[in-house]
Formats: structure tokens, sequence, C-alpha cells
């Protein structure tokens, strides 16, 4: 096989031109992670700055509440005791108060109890006496039961029996 120096030439060239754009975009690539690493350093001295910073900020904060923490904790406790005197001067009075109501019910139970007392006890009277009156009216009316029978019987003997109409055939 013959091959022509312009054929070894062209496919020379051919190589040649891959070769260099292969170069270029090796160049290029490296060129361009360079530059990220170059902008991820900077980025990264930013966020780290920027850390420092809000690190720096976020415990002055702690420390701002903290100290509110402390003021508000020392308030509670002065409000606590407050109210704590507040409820022992209120539970005094209520005790107070129900005891009063207590012996005011007390008087008024013993007045009604009194008062149930009595009418119960007028009532058994009244009902013990219509009961004896009662128990007299029945064995009166046994008696007046047993004379009007009597009388009942000897009636009817005065009129005899009754007459009978007998009918002829």
């Amino acid at each position: 096989m013959y091959v022509s120096m312009e054929v070894i030439a062209i496919i020379a060239c051919g190589v040649s031109v891959i070769v260099a754009f292969v170069s270029a975009c090796g160049w290029f690539l490296t060129r361009m992670d360079a530059r990220f690493a170059a902008q991820d350093a900077r980025w990264d001295a930013r966020f780290t700055a920027q850390d420092a910073r809000l690190t720096a900020q976020d415990a002055r904060w702690d420390a701002r509440f903290t100290a509110q923490d402390a003021r508000f904790t020392a308030q509670d406790a002065r409000w606590d005791a407050r109210f704590a005197e507040a409820d022992a001067k209120w539970d005094a009075r209520f005790a107070e108060a129900d005891a009063k109501w207590d012996a005011r019910f007390a008087e008024l139970d013993a007045k009604w109890d009194a008062r149930f007392a009595e009418a119960d006890a007028k009532w058994d009277a009244r009902f013990d006496r219509l009961e004896d009156r009662m128990g007299g009216l029945e064995v009166r009316m046994t008696g007046a039961e047993h004379e009007l029978t009597e009388v009942k019987v000897a009636v009817a003997r005065l009129e005899g029996p009754r007459p009978r109409i007998v009918t002829s055939r």
C-alpha cells in the first residue's frame, strides 16, 4: 500500500489539531479549577469571618439573655412572694367568713330542726287524737249496727210476711 506525503501531512495536521484542542480543553479546565479553588477560598474566608461575627454576636445575645433571665427570675420570686402573701391574707379572710357562715347555718339548722320537731309533735298528737276518735266511733258503730239490726228484725216481725196474691188458674 502506498501512502502519499500529502495524506500523511493531512493526517498529521488533523492529529495535531485534535491534540491542540484536547490540550486547550485541559488548559481551560485547569484554569477553571484554579479560579473555582480561588473563589472557594474567598467564600470560605468570608463564611469563616461571618461565622466568627455571628458566634460573637450569639455569645453577646446569650450573655444578655442570661442576665435578662436572672432579672426575670428575681422578678418572678418577688411576684411569687407577693402572691403568696396575698393568698395567705385572702385564705384567712375566707376562713373567717366561712366560720361565720357555718355558725349562721348551724343556728338556722337548729331553729328549723326545733320547728320541725314541734310540728312533728303537733301532727303526732293530732293523729293520735284522730285515731282515738276513729277507734271510739268504730266501737260505737259496731254496737249501733247491732242495735240497728235488732230494730230491723223487730220491724220486719211486726209487719209480717209479705202478702202474696195468688191468682186463679
